[in-house]
């Protein structure tokens, strides 16, 4: 399945490429905004691309390879301001899209979808070293009150108690180390009503799984701060996020800078798919875009 990036033409509106000379994809994926901002740019401008996967920033440098406007990087937007030093001193535009890309979920063999059975690993890198956090050592190593609380906290898991009970009974058998065996779990631990939800009764364990694993909350909260402090006056600082923690971090963090005098908030309310993008792109349906424009440095 081809990557389908989410809210382009409102992410592009926002950000107005044509009037910059100098903007950041902070995580680029499989490069559909990526692309819509070239197309947009000046011929002197520059865009640095920056995704944690290396093969990713291959798979970029290959698709743009003819493009010398685009800078690919490899690393974590957490240490964004680093990343981007040697392109330009400050940037016009900084988009974050906080979604997984289609090749993350389909491809990567590192078990972020409970449709595969894949080895529990969730690194959003493709190389994994050997004291490297993984879903495997969580769910085999943390202690039960630990692991319900990442299923409730990151997760908004209301059967997190549950879960962390019937995975640690299980881990005392033989350890959990496929996608498949830990759906298993999960589905025989929750009521017989809570498998006729909409979303599978795995997704919300999953997805806690992969935060922990990546921090991803943590370095949401260390990339905005550091997108900040290489945006230019009257630069854009635009946001997609997929989950309620995510968007209280982006929420909150604007409502501080306009609260100081130092930003304009762009979206009253966050914008969202339409219905046909949603219909197009049901990953899309969770999506929220946030937009701040710098009114002045600190």
């Amino acid at each position: 399945m081809a990557h389908i990036p989410v809210l382009l033409n409102e992410a592009i509106k926002i950000l107005e490429p044509e009037r910059g000379r100098a903007f950041i994809d902070s995580t680029a994926n499989g490069g559909g905004h990526t692309a819509e901002i070239l197309k947009r740019m000046n011929n002197d401008a520059v865009l640095v691309a920056i995704d944690r996967d290396e093969e990713t920033v291959k798979r970029l440098k290959h698709k743009f390879s003819s493009d010398t406007r685009l800078k690919a990087v490899c690393g974590n937007f957490r240490g964004l301001s680093g990343l981007v030093k040697d392109f330009s001193k400050t940037y016009d535009g900084i988009l974050f899209d906080l979604g997984m890309s289609s090749d993350q979920l389909e491809r990567s063999g590192r078990g972020f979808s409970f449709l595969r059975d894949e080895p529990l690993i969730m690194t959003f890198e493709s190389t994994t070293e050997p004291d490297r956090l993984t879903a495997a050592r969580i769910v085999n190593s943390w202690s039960e009150s630990d692991l319900t609380e990442i299923f409730r906290e990151y997760g908004e898991e209301r059967y997190a108690p549950r879960i962390a009970g019937a995975i640690v009974k299980e881990r005392k058998r033989s350890r959990i180390m496929k996608t498949a065996e830990l759906a298993k779990i999960i589905l025989e631990a929750v009521p017989k009503a809570y498998q006729k939800q909409r979303i599978h009764p795995a997704t919300r364990t999953f997805q806690a799984l992969r935060i922990a694993v990546n921090d991803e909350l943590g370095a949401l909260e260390n990339g905005l701060r550091e997108a900040w402090s290489v945006l230019e006056i009257g630069g854009r600082l635009a946001v997609i996020s997929f989950h309620s923690l995510e968007d209280r971090i982006v929420k909150n963090f604007f409502r501080n800078k306009k609260k100081e005098g130092l930003g304009e908030i762009l979206t009253k309310k966050p914008i969202v798919p339409d219905m046909e993008e949603a219909r197009q792109n049901p990953r899309s349906r969770s999506s929220k875009l946030r937009a701040l424009l710098k009114a002045k440095n600190d």
